[in-house]
């Protein structure tokens, strides 16, 4: 009998304690890629097995109602070492959600851009790194260590606030804000952050979106507005989905981007982005796309190259 003891206790425990779920999810994706660019170092063929990525979730529920939880992204690239890309805390109750750890800000959350229509972002291959490649939101501090509130609903109007200290210095600290409405199909949100920059403008983002879901029939109209050193870029994007059938989608964008401060001559540095996808459900879980992106990128009085061309793109993705 004494050899039993440990077992007995261990199904007291088991029986007294709360338990924590524990979520494993996956996803996984293999794409081929054809270039066909101005800038010889672009063009040509590639493929990758680049987007990998384990999530580990553990959450708890109280008696009362309170959620609480860690959630961690494992990422992957091809036969490379794998990296933590997200770990954070999360609380949530009736007041709303409180995320504390590496995650994103909250203008990932409410932020509307046109390429949103799409299930995969093929973007051309220009080099400039300032031009916006979307109307959407511009998030700062990415997923670095942040605190941040989501409000639960009210009446369809939902808010949120994100704030990244980068330290003692405080030389790129960020606050980001977003809010948004939903009354039937439409769906409006605004968002906005505000980076500092150690002796320097700094900077500032600012996303207004719309999104309206008529049946098989989706619609985003987006437009973004980029403010800082050297920069003063406006962009505007509409894109749009149809639902061919259960299995089939097909979706459209179009987006322009500006920029008022590097212009050479009466060459603004420009950007124009067309794309359409196809996307093609074969199983629960697994998905084709066929990605095409034409682009036309001038870079005015950017130090960068100009570069028109284009984009085809092949997708497997799985998700577990």
């Amino acid at each position: 009998m004494k050899k039993l003891a440990p077992l007995a206790v261990l199904a007291a425990l088991l029986s007294t304690t709360a338990m924590a779920d524990v979520t494993i999810s996956g996803t996984t994706e293999f794409y081929y890629k054809n270039v066909d660019s101005e800038i010889t170092a672009n063009n040509g063929d590639s493929m990758g097995n680049s987007d990998n990525e384990i999530k580990f979730t553990f959450s708890n529920k109280t008696d009362a109602g309170l959620e609480f939880g860690y959630v961690v992204e494992l990422t992957t690239v091809g036969d490379s070492s794998s990296t933590v890309d997200e770990s954070s805390l999360y609380i949530s109750g009736s007041a709303g959600k409180i995320i504390l750890g590496g995650n994103d800000a909250v203008t990932d959350n409410f932020g509307i851009g046109e390429q949103d229509i799409m299930s995969e972002e093929v973007t051309g291959t220009y080099t400039s790194a300032t031009i916006q490649s979307n109307a959407g939101e511009k998030t700062y501090g990415a997923d670095l260590t942040k605190a941040s509130y989501i409000s639960p609903v009210v009446g369809g109007f939902q808010a949120g606030v994100s704030y990244y200290d980068s330290g003692a210095a405080g030389t790129t600290d960020s606050t980001s804000f977003g809010a948004s409405y939903t009354i039937d199909a439409l769906k409006v949100a605004y968002t906005n952050g505000m980076q500092e920059v150690a002796s320097a403008v700094d900077n500032e983002s600012q996303n207004i979106g719309a999104k309206l879901s008529l049946g098989k029939t989706t619609l985003i109209a987006a437009m973004s507005k980029v403010e800082g050193a050297d920069e003063d870029i406006d962009s505007v994007g509409f894109g749009a989905s149809y639902a061919v059938n259960t299995d089939t989608t097909i979706a459209v964008s179009t987006m322009n981007s500006e920029d008022a401060l590097d212009v050479s001559g009466t060459e603004k540095e420009e950007l124009t982005q067309h794309m359409l996808e196809v996307k093609r459900n074969i199983a629960p879980g697994l998905n084709v796309f066929v990605n095409y992106t034409d682009y036309d990128y001038n870079n005015g009085g950017e130090a960068s190259t100009d570069d028109d061309g284009s984009v085809v793109q092949f997708k497997v993705a799985a998700s577990f």
